[in-house]
């Protein structure tokens, strides 16, 4: 299967081009300190980019109180954002697991679930906070995880990556910059006098961050500093476009918004092949060698039994986000060994799978040459069985003596 690298590699190639975003914060005093949105806003604009930003962000405000707050409410709903920017209160995700399990997963969850009933094609994204320079020493007696800043920026890198991963949602990991701006360039101040608010340094540091997330380019030569040396702001530039960048499955920057291009194979006769996919609401382009072409949701191509085709779904949903899966398929009538023709259910949706829809009994999976390569008892229910790609020759024996059998390219 071909993929691209999804709407984070499609910003990528947009290299060079003006890109315009909206984006809505909410969170806290992190956020209006310094104004994070609008030195994002002129950080881009200084890139070519326009971004339309706007903030809900009351003093030390957490996501449970964001959650039933009317205010935070219709900001959501104000507009079809491009993205939603969710930030805790700045000690809470670093507490034990049992006050984080009550008091902000399920909030958190609350918001993502309203930004997305207001547009399908909002993404959330999570703003990963940063330790207190010197821990949190008023919670450091009870919760003795969190008295040094490392220990704590831990535990705020492990909840952030929880909330975007249970959410499908993305993360900006201003967190993971910022010790690497305090462990590599400890000059560079990134705390207010309070040593938990951000400096201007900071508040940059974050904005890069935001910027690598959002657009899936560096920062690097941006000429917004924010009144920062240009030497500092180059330094903050890089450690947030790499830290993002670097590996952006780590912050779930891989995922799409929804695209998804995989499909199965519905059905075979002598001479047609049946592919199927499940959405109906985006469009589709079904290719097959050697140049037949179909725009339906569903699409069946003439084959010739013995021959090989390459087939490929091209399939665009309703954000616009594009996916690509292709299949080699070799053509092989259904029944072998002259049994009952298969009347069993079963298709190949995942490589290396084979689903086999509410039968019960014994079935088999061997090779061509006859070699057992899985054998399972089915109780009645969907079931997924592992089994190596190539052309697989399957057997259902029912609880009757019935045995039905049939071909499938697992691949």
């Amino acid at each position: 299967m071909l993929r691209n690298l999804l709407l984070f590699a499609a910003l990528s190639a947009l290299n060079g081009i003006a890109q315009e975003t909206s984006i809505l914060f909410i969170g806290n005093s992190y956020v209006y300190s310094n104004d994070l949105p609008n030195t994002l806003r002129q950080l881009a604009l200084s890139l070519g980019d326009t971004v339309v930003v706007s903030s809900v962000a009351p003093g030390g405000y957490t996501l449970q109180q964001h959650s039933t707050n009317a205010t935070t409410l219709s900001a959501i709903t104000s507009t079809p954002w491009d993205h939603v920017v969710l930030q805790e209160q700045s000690q809470l995700p670093s507490f034990s697991p049992g006050q984080v399990s009550s008091q902000v997963f399920p909030y958190a969850t609350a918001l993502v679930d309203a930004v997305r009933a207001n547009a399908d094609c909002t993404m959330p994204v999570f703003f990963m906070t940063w330790g207190r320079q010197n821990g949190d020493q008023s919670n450091c007696a009870s919760w003795p995880p969190v008295c040094t800043f490392e220990g704590m920026n831990d535990l705020l890198r492990d909840r952030y990556v929880q909330m975007a991963e249970d959410n499908d949602a993305w993360l900006a990991p201003v967190g993971v910059a910022w010790r690497t701006v305090r462990e590599q360039h400890p000059t560079i101040e990134l705390y207010s006098g309070d040593g938990s608010h951000p400096s201007v340094a900071g508040t940059y540091l974050a904005s890069c961050t935001f910027y690598a997330t959002f657009f899936g380019e560096s920062c690097v030569g941006a000429t917004y500093t924010a009144g920062l040396p240009v030497a500092t702001a180059a330094i903050l530039q890089q450690i947030a476009s790499s830290t993002v960048l670097g590996l952006p499955s780590d912050w779930n920057l891989d995922r799409p918004y929804g695209a998804d291009a995989t499909f199965s194979i519905t059905g075979t006769t002598a001479t047609t092949v049946s592919l199927g996919h499940p959405d109906a609401t985006g469009t589709h382009l079904w290719t097959c060698t050697p140049g037949s072409s179909q725009t339906t949701q569903n699409a069946t191509f003439p084959v010739v039994e013995g021959a090989s085709y390459t087939i490929e779904h091209v399939f665009t949903n309703v954000c616009g986000d594009t996916d690509t899966t292709t299949l080699a398929y070799t053509h092989l009538a259904t029944g072998v060994h002259g049994h009952e023709a298969a009347l069993v259910t079963v298709t190949s949706t995942q490589p290396g799978f084979i689903d086999v829809h509410d039968r019960v009994g014994w079935f088999t999976v061997t090779d061509t040459q006859g070699r057992i390569l899985s054998a399972e008892r089915l109780s009645g229910e969907r079931a997924r069985i592992h089994c190596t790609p190539g052309v697989r020759i399957y057997e259902l024996l029912s609880p009757d003596g019935t045995r039905r059998s049939g071909r499938l390219v697992v691949w």
